[in-house]
């Protein structure tokens, strides 16, 4: 313990701040207690001599004859299911903890939502109000804290919202002696309490913690990297207080608090009096692969070009090499890594495209715009582009006319532009291109006024800077990105198929094939205000951006699409293959196709 100098509390051994005062708490020889020993896992138990006594005359009470059968009333006793039902509303858990809400209830498992009853002056779970921190205070003794022992900032007085777990046999592993350690830090949420309760039904066993968000399936990189430091902040910790986080780790091990990772499961842990390096480096490689596994989706490292050569050699080292010894080391490495990804790097864009009437349309009604321009500061190359794909409505008249404009007006727009987009927030980028297709759309509108037409076209355009994409588009004209041999469509068609697909009346494949597939609902020319869709998509080294109308997915499924992309050596070829393959289907509509690669030079 370490005692404050200036109100003689005593505090936590790794407290920075006295929770009594708040006072800086100067290093000083810590007094620690012994661990609770844990037997062996082979050894056996010596049972208490009530219980055995227990059991037996439990078992002498209920032996059947085997010479009489059993009555029907047992048998039917003896096979009925018990009943594991949810608690009440207003029911109190423990004596200690307030029933809420019920989160969830599944077969033998039930979630709560509760609070613990503030009994003062016995101290209470608490919350550190710092924004930046927000770490749980669980009690440590009979001394009520009322400062943060991490930050110094005052605890909040309100209790926070914990989650209570029931279930019907003891799942909480080694998480008593965990709470045992009153672990206090950021990125850690441990256990805060474990009982059992009799009930009518049997044994109920109850397992309180502080709440968590899941943490999402697929993050950026840079967002996955700054978890991941975060978490390895919090390993440091653990192995600082002997604990060995278990043999398995997956990203259901962590939560989310306030846009925090945090560790939330500690079943499986066993606590050590001293960790050897080599507990370390096994602890630090688990964390290491989870990570991994959870931003590539792959079981095992293997070096991949796409990904920034920083992140392959900080996962190289962790999982195939020497290892890191501690948590705050891997933490240190993957913030150098997150500031190189973050930083400026080399990249251009491998651009391939290709147009074609098909084989029942005279005339091409597609236009396409691929337009790139490449800033080299100090070194670094940032390229700049945008391309597009207009595809003038299918049976109007001037259709070709329209897509041309379209195309046109955009090129002209972005000409007189271009070099000052390097120097624009998102926002600031994101309304450019709402303005740039507004005008392209009152131009359209201009034209089909003064020809007497119902001359329209449809767009799918992105504007990329760097490793950004904009993104917007109006009609069933789609935009896809391929990454990691997965391809995903970025943009929803504005038709009327689409719209039956979206509410299950149809299937995807039913809408390829549908009569009324070409009936669309926005595009160009047709009003004086366009509503349009635009995102924002942030891209890797390796990731491939396809524009195409309607002409490509008309005749090929996505799959084939995605296969043909992946056996092209170049984006070129890859829109060869496609608007060949397009032809050989049928070839009933224009067929447009660009390719955009994005690499590391």
């Amino acid at each position: 313990m370490k005692i404050c100098p200036k109100c003689e509390a005593e505090n936590r051994p790794e407290a920075a701040f006295c929770a009594r005062c708040g006072t800086i708490l100067l290093a000083q020889p810590a007094r620690t207690k012994p661990l609770p020993a844990t037997p062996p896992a082979n050894e056996p138990v010596q049972a208490e001599p009530v219980l055995v006594e227990a059991v037996a005359t439990h078992i002498a009470a209920t032996e059947l004859s085997l010479s009489e059968p059993p009555q029907a009333e047992l048998v039917g006793l003896l096979v009925a299911e018990p009943v594991f039902t949810t608690r009440p509303e207003g029911s109190v858990f423990g004596g200690r903890f307030q029933y809420l809400g019920l989160v969830d209830e599944a077969e033998h498992l039930n979630l709560y939502s509760v609070t613990e009853l503030s009994q003062p002056p016995a101290p209470s779970t608490h919350r550190c109000s710092n924004p930046d921190c927000r770490t749980i205070h669980i009690p440590a003794g009979d001394e009520v804290e009322i400062y943060c022992t991490y930050c110094g900032h005052p605890l909040e007085m309100e209790p926070p919202v914990l989650l209570l777990e029931e279930t019907e046999t003891d799942k909480s592993g080694n998480c008593k002696n965990v709470i045992e350690i009153h672990l206090v830090h950021p990125n850690i949420h441990p256990p805060i309490a474990i009982f059992q309760e009799e009930m009518p039904e049997g044994m109920r066993y109850c397992m309180v913690r502080p709440d968590s968000q899941e943490l999402p399936g697929q993050p950026e990189l840079s967002q996955a990297l700054e978890w991941g430091s975060q978490l390895a902040s919090g390993l440091d910790y653990l192995q600082s207080q002997g604990i060995v986080v278990g043999e398995e780790l997956d990203v259901t091990s962590f939560g989310l608090v306030d846009g925090k990772a945090v560790w939330r499961k500690f079943n499986n842990t066993r606590i050590l009096p001293m960790l050897a390096d080599r507990e370390k480096i096994n602890n630090v490689r688990l964390l290491a692969l989870c990570l991994y596994s959870w931003i590539t989706g792959r079981a095992t490292y293997t070096s991949d070009p796409s990904v920034h050569p920083r992140i392959n050699r900080l996962f190289h080292r962790a999982l195939v090499g020497e290892g890191f010894t501690s948590g705050v080391e891997l933490a240190e490495q993957i913030e150098q890594a997150l500031n190189s990804i973050q930083s400026p790097f080399n990249i251009a864009y491998h651009v391939g495209r290709r147009t074609h009437p098909g084989i029942k349309r005279v005339v091409n009604e597609d236009s396409l715009l691929c337009y790139t321009v490449n800033s080299v500061k100090e070194g670094i190359s940032q390229p700049m582009g945008i391309f597009a794909i207009a595809d003038g409505m299918g049976g109007h008249a001037n259709g070709d006319v329209a897509s041309s404009l379209a195309i046109q007006s955009i090129t002209e727009k972005t000409s007189a532009d271009m070099p000052s987009l390097y120097n624009r927030s998102d926002e600031e980028i994101t309304a450019w291109l709402n303005q740039t297709i507004q005008k392209v759309n009152l131009a359209l509108l201009e034209d089909r006024t003064k020809a007497n037409s119902d001359m329209g076209s449809t767009l799918v355009c992105t504007l990329m800077l760097g490793n950004k994409a904009y993104l917007t588009h109006l009609g069933d004209s789609r935009m896809y990105l391929l990454r990691d041999g997965d391809m995903q469509q970025l943009t929803t068609d504005h038709s009327m198929v689409q719209q039956l697909v979206s509410i299950g009346k149809i299937s995807p494949e039913d809408a390829r094939n549908h009569p009324q597939r070409n009936v669309i609902y926005r595009s160009l020319g047709e009003k004086p205000q366009v509503e349009m869709d635009i995102y924002t998509q942030a891209l890797q080294p390796g990731d491939k951006l396809l524009l195409c109308s309607d002409g490509l997915t008309g005749m090929l499924n996505d799959p084939k699409i995605q296969i043909l992309i992946h056996e092209a050596p170049s984006p070129q070829t890859a829109c060869d293959y496609l608007v060949d393959a397009a032809i050989l289907e049928g070839g009933e509509d224009n067929i447009s196709v660009i390719l955009v690669e994005v690499i590391l030079t």
